[in-house]
């Protein structure tokens, strides 16, 4: 099978933010195997999926459903919130995206791909960040 060209790793590194845990992560869960851990590791056509993944906005959320609703009341309550000219103060989705995509998500896939499980292991990853935040 083909290999990753050096243009797919190169852009691979960036969205990594060049972070070897990150990658570590992204490579395991695309392949599917945890002992392949580099951009080296995947094929041309995993590169090219992991990439479209990643460039995607993970954080669309379903406002019919009441586990994402939370997770929006989560996000307000940690503080990851931005100005919104219509809407005043809303929860900040570009920063649910990055961390949902870094080595530090609980479950390193979108929100909308994610099982109801996994969208329990994201609420109780928040609630723990905001137990931390206000027991300072």
């Amino acid at each position: 099978m083909p290999v990753t060209t050096s243009q797919q790793r190169r852009q691979l590194y960036k969205l990594f933010a060049y972070n070897k845990e990150t990658e570590a992560l992204h490579v395991a869960h695309i392949t599917g195997d945890q002992k392949k851990k580099t951009a080296q590791d995947l094929t041309m056509g995993q590169a090219g999926q992991l990439i479209k993944s990643l460039t995607t906005h993970w954080a669309r959320f379903d406002k019919n459903n009441s586990q994402h609703k939370y997770i929006l009341s989560l996000l307000m309550q940690l503080g990851w919130t931005e100005r919104h000219d219509k809407y005043g103060t809303i929860a900040d989705m570009d920063r649910l995206s990055a961390f949902l995509k870094s080595n530090k998500s609980p479950v390193p896939k979108p929100l909308q791909s994610m099982e109801r499980v996994e969208v329990s292991k994201l609420i109780s990853c928040l609630e723990s960040m905001i137990g931390k935040k206000y027991a300072k």
